[in-house]
């Protein structure tokens, strides 16, 4: 096969956002624990789905691309000699680009086209677990018993919030322990909004602050290191969080568990959901401009319908 990408050329012509998307990506795939080779081939898909944008479609952002730019780049790849193994890959990983945009908080986009268009691979780039209210508590209070005030502070304002990996770290620190909302935060869309907690939430948030001491720094979520000096976390120690609760969760119930943070906000609103909570106002929890958009948020219970329409228990279909 010949050579695709430029590489002399690359960093110039490519679409910049196309490129902090990739590097996101990748990150996001690093902290899922994935292997060096396999955030290699990623890079590797990436890197010439990127620069084929730029040389059949005006330089498209990945996010601007409808249902019929997916298609046709599956056409480019199939005039280019590549094995259908070959093509399949990279599908693959342009629609896992997609479902990472599509769930990241820092993009304005909501569907994934790729997920769409037929013919393409369905695997998603990610399986969201469902927690339930006890797993999360359990989590919380491991890491309380740790004296892990930071983390359990973000694992139970997260979950109980139902808000967003960027939203929940806009937080600021002052006031927070006197009521039950933060300051105003940017969400997608530009939305601005605040974000409201429970007493859980604010005990913990108390206990964080006090053993945080006295300083200047405005941000709720900063760590505090052995030798005193202090640090606002970035977005992607969240997710370094959420690895954690991982292995914790996977050796309590003897089964791999896998957590990222859009785990906690899907949790809540299924969670809510089972307890009667209308759909109406968890689509204003969640901030959603539709409501089909918070209904997709939810577990897919059909075989669970179906069973009971037979009156037949579910365990009867995992046989």
């Amino acid at each position: 096969m010949r050579k695709i990408v430029d590489y002399t050329i690359y960093d110039q012509v490519v679409n910049k956002d196309n490129i902090t998307i990739a590097k996101d990506f990748l990150i996001e795939k690093k902290s899922q624990g994935k292997s060096s080779g396999t955030v290699k081939g990623y890079r590797n898909d990436l890197q010439i789905i990127s620069f084929l944008l730029y040389q059949h479609f005006d330089n498209k952002c990945y996010i601007a691309l409808n249902r019929k730019d997916v298609r046709n780049l599956s056409i480019v790849f199939q005039g280019m000699e590549m094995s259908n193994a070959r093509i399949n890959r990279l599908m693959c990983t342009l629609r896992s680009m997609l479902e990472y945009c599509a769930d990241d908080d820092d993009y304005e986009y909501e569907f994934n086209v790729g997920s769409r268009v037929k013919g393409l691979p369905k695997r998603p780039i990610r399986e969201i677990t469902f927690l339930t209210e006890e797993q999360v508590e359990w989590l919380i209070d491991e890491m309380l018993k740790k004296n892990n005030y930071l983390i359990a502070m973000y694992l139970a304002l997260s979950y109980y919030s139902a808000k967003r990996k960027s939203e929940v770290h806009q937080v600021l620190k002052d006031g927070l322990t006197e009521r039950y909302y933060t300051n105003k935060v940017t969400g997608k869309g530009g939305k601005s909004f605040r974000i409201f907690y429970n007493d859980r939430v604010r005990d913990i948030i108390r206990l964080y602050l006090d053993d945080r001491g006295h300083d200047d720094i405005p941000y709720l979520f900063v760590k505090v290191y052995s030798d005193k000096t202090k640090q606002v976390v970035t977005k992607h120690a969240f997710d370094y969080w959420c690895k954690k609760a991982s292995v914790l969760l996977s050796e309590r119930e003897k089964r791999n568990i896998h957590i990222n943070p859009h785990a906690f906000r899907h949790s809540r609103l299924d969670n809510l959901k089972q307890a009667g909570i209308p759909l109406e106002k968890l689509k204003v929890l969640a901030n959603h401009n539709d409501i089909s958009t918070t209904e997709s948020y939810l577990a897919d219970r059909s075989e669970e319908d179906i069973a009971d329409i037979f009156g037949m228990n579910i365990d009867c279909f995992k046989k």
